[in-house]
């Protein structure tokens, strides 16, 4: 692979960065999603992206379920079977346009525009909310929104708000100038119905993952998001309003912390598992917040992360063995050792030890999300127990670069990770993590390259937008340029 130090692609080099062997294998992946991975059938032909590829083809796969051999990443039909999930392709239309600023070829980020306004189009509710994230996606044979739930509208829910009432945004946060660059009024529109649907107690800041006004279940994932997003609109509007909620619901979360160790609680109005547990989902918490706070400039944010983030840390490591763990008891600090039984509830639930491979969601298990953070805390406040836990996070990939990486690994995992330590060589001015980023991305491309596009895993020949190609595509044109690229609101 072909590299560049930082800085080294500055202004007159994009020749030599198009040159990068790496760099043409992107544009081969986006190329082929732009003539053939289009719906271009059904009864609604449009510019869209579908969300599941025949990697060989770059076509909508014979077979729209994955094999059956392959454990699913996600429950319900989140992977979007025969239809486009806008949501959980945002990763990869942000590296689109990423693509056309390291190029200087228009035509990615033109086919992601098309995409999106295609999108805007087709599937903003009468609420304003458009109906994306984990419970909604769009047929490409039928055309159309389908809503893939059992769950029962409230009574009291309306027709206004029905066609999003299941509305959730978890765990990717909005890229949201890529919408405001389409339409800034539906964008506008979009953040203020969130701001108002999912909130069941203005005044204390009260939230739902459910966009139905109703008491439910505030999980910090969604949380962070919505934080991140009212802060990102306050940030080009200046209405006060937008802040202030932030300010409230970040403060809800924090608040439920425990007194005795100050850990956060993954959801305060549950009495199931996630009310007296906290993972690393604390650190996509975080990550939402120190993005709000760079927004907003409001540092109460980052003094809420710092904190949270700091109190899983100190209960979170085990040096015996080298690892955090991946569920910690709130009222004590102790990890949660017991075992999984294969039923729905204990199936989505970190293992005793958090893994920097695993992919499943909703499993509230996050580590390179929190790695993430850590980078960023250490940044901004040059605490000694963030640069411990980098350097932790850093010797624990390094470990499971081999040896210990599962049969099948996710194109998600594998961009974060390497995200992660360019970051991390970055800031702490670590030559060594590039260096290992390097030997992690050849990896990554002798498992997930086929050819002519990247597939989601290593165990199947099939791209699918859930499986967070995105991420990885990032992360290499990072490596590739030395310098993050612009994220357009989206962030790891």
């Amino acid at each position: 692979m072909e590299t560049f130090g930082p800085g080294a692609a500055g202004p007159g080099q994009s020749a030599t960065i198009m040159q990068s062997e790496t760099i043409q294998l992107i544009q081969s992946h986006f190329d082929t999603i732009i003539t053939h991975g289009t719906v271009e059938f059904g009864l609604d032909p449009n510019p869209m992206w579908l969300a599941s590829l025949d990697v060989h083809t770059g076509q909508f796969p014979a077979d729209s379920l994955p094999a059956p051999e392959i454990e699913p990443r996600v429950y319900r039909y989140i992977h979007a079977p025969g239809g486009v999930n806008a949501y959980w392709d945002q990763p990869h239309l942000v590296a689109a346009h990423a693509l056309s600023a390291v190029t200087g070829e228009p035509r990615y980020a033109e086919a992601a525009d098309r995409d999106i306004s295609a999108s805007l189009e087709r599937s903003v509710s009468a609420c304003g909310q458009i109906p994306w994230g984990n419970q909604y996606y769009d047929d490409a044979m039928r055309g159309g929104n389908v809503w893939f739930n059992s769950h029962t509208p409230p009574r009291d829910i309306g027709l206004h708000n029905l066609t999003a009432y299941l509305h959730e945004l978890r765990p990717i946060p909005p890229a949201w100038e890529l919408f405001w660059r389409i339409s800034p009024e539906l964008t506008h529109r979009s953040i203020e119905a969130m701001g108002e649907h999912h909130i069941f107690d203005p005044t204390a800041g009260g939230f739902n993952c459910h966009a139905d006004q109703q008491r439910g279940y505030d999980y910090l994932e969604i949380g962070g998001i919505l934080i991140e997003s009212l802060a990102w609109l306050y940030a080009r509007t200046r209405e006060r309003h937008l802040i202030d909620l932030a300010r409230r619901m970040a403060a809800f979360s924090f608040g439920h912390r425990h007194p005795a160790t100050d850990l956060l609680r993954i959801t305060s109005t549950s009495s199931r598992w996630e009310g007296h547990t906290i993972t690393t989902e604390v650190g996509l918490w975080a990550g939402s917040l120190l993005r709000a706070s760079a927004y907003s400039g409001v540092s109460q944010f980052q003094r809420m992360a710092r904190d949270a983030v700091a109190a899983y840390l100190d209960y979170g490591w085990d040096a015996e063995t080298g690892q955090y763990y991946g569920r910690l008891n709130v009222n004590d600090g102790t990890p949660q050792c017991d075992q999984h039984r294969a039923d729905k509830i204990t199936r989505y639930q970190p293992d005793t030890f958090t893994d920097i491979w695993n992919a499943l969601f909703p499993s509230h298990d996050y580590p390179l999300a929190l790695a993430e953070s850590c980078v960023t805390l250490y940044e901004r406040t040059s605490q000694s127990e963030f640069i411990t836990a980098v350097q932790r996070w850093a010797a624990i990939i390094e470990a499971r670069m081999y040896e210990s990486r599962p049969a099948v690994c996710y194109a998600e995992q594998f961009g974060r990770a390497i995200h992660f330590l360019l970051r991390a060589a970055d800031v702490l001015d670590e030559n060594r993590y590039r260096i290992q980023a390097v030997e992690l991305a050849d990896i990554a491309i002798d498992q997930l390259y086929a050819g002519r596009m990247f597939r989601g895993h290593s165990g199947e020949d099939r791209y699918e937008a859930v499986d967070g190609v995105g991420y990885l595509l990032l992360a290499l044109l990072y490596l590739e340029t030395g310098r993050p690229p612009d994220y357009m609101g989206f962030g790891f």
